[in-house]
């Protein structure tokens, strides 16, 4: 019995794709749900623990994901990340506009156009990071320095139609692919530093894991009802079979990360809010466009691992080899 109860744990690392994320999320969660200011004591356990820690091990994850990528592969890398991200920006905004022509900027089951776009906009990056890590090749870890493009309020905004929405952030946007321009150079002139830094990604992940979940709250879910559900749904499905589309006839790849983009982010439950500060006459929607789209997140963290899992099964991954297709089609890049 106690060699069972040891095993477990390994049993649903191996079991469960983007584990090593997913697991301390959902620990994390029960952890904050029973006690909510433990992470707030401050010092270090409050640098690492809680929400304000993602940012700064998402750029430690991809400053290590840097000196792994060989600058030969770069042209790859950006090919893959930028036909994923287009394809998400095409489908969450003819999705979100056709909505809005629907049913107006009020919506319908009280999901508000603002909602929709903020969702159908966003992606984990943490579950596309772990699945990447742990499936992937050093070309999906390069890809994300592109896709991290859809974490901030960026394409909400540019969708909706805002105000100086057509400005480019240039030095945001800089920011964000700054720590892996850095390992790609340090990686590419001396090898040493790809040596010493290989596998750092894999030790950071569930750390990330556990800062997302000190973020989110299960009563979330309640307070936003039966639309935060639907929203989530609506979000998994439409960029799961898509993305997954994408990943499969245009790239000619497994469809992993594809499906590893399947859900929306935990940084996009500010969105609204940032979006209303520009939008004139949004403030009322971001409000409750907020709660919605935060029980979104939890929606499809657990939907989104369930289509990885199918994805590997059925297509593979570099380090994830198929059974129903040739080994090759698995590791084609």
């Amino acid at each position: 019995m106690n060699y069972i109860v040891r095993e477990i744990p390994c049993l649903l690392f191996r079991k469960i794709p983007a584990a090593a994320m997913i697991i301390p999320m959902f620990l994390s969660i029960i952890f904050n749900a029973l006690f909510p200011d433990f992470v707030k004591i401050g010092s270090l356990t409050t640098a690492i623990f809680s929400k304000s820690a993602v940012v700064p091990l998402t750029a430690a994850v991809l400053f290590f994901a840097g000196t792994q990528l060989k600058i030969n592969e770069a042209p790859a890398a950006f090919k893959r990340g930028g036909v994923l991200l287009v394809t998400k920006f095409i489908v969450g905004y003819a999705i979100g506009t056709l909505f809005s022509a629907t049913f107006g900027s009020i919506g319908i089951l009280g999901i508000s156009t603002l909602a929709v776009f903020t969702a159908l906009l966003s992606s984990n990056g943490s579950i596309y990071l772990a699945i990447a890590s742990e499936y992937g090749d050093d070309i999906d870890l390069g890809a994300y320095s592109l896709l991290s493009i859809k974490d901030g309020p960026f394409l909400t905004m540019l969708a909706l139609g805002a105000s100086g929405a057509s400005d480019i952030p240039l030095m945001a946007l800089f920011a964000t692919l700054f720590p892996m321009i850095l390992g790609i150079i340090l990686g590419n002139i001396w090898p040493g530093v790809r040596g010493y830094f290989k596998g750092g990604t894999k030790v950071l992940i569930p750390l990330v894991g556990i800062s997302v979940g000190s973020s989110l709250n299960l009563s979330m879910m309640f307070q936003a009802g039966v639309g935060g559900v639907i929203l989530g749904v609506v979000a998994f499905a439409v960029g799961g079979f898509f993305l997954t589309l994408a990943d499969k006839v245009i790239l000619r790849r497994p469809g992993y990360a594809g499906a590893g983009l399947a859900s929306v982010a935990g940084s996009a439950v500010a969105t609204p809010t940032i979006v209303s500060s520009v939008v004139p006459g949004l403030e009322q929607a971001a409000a409750l466009a907020s709660v919605q789209v935060a029980a979104a997140v939890i929606v499809t963290a657990i939907l989104c691992p369930i289509l990885c899992s199918w994805t590997l099964k059925r297509w593979g991954a570099p380090r994830y080899p198929s059974e129903t297709v040739p080994e090759k089609l698995a590791t084609e890049k």
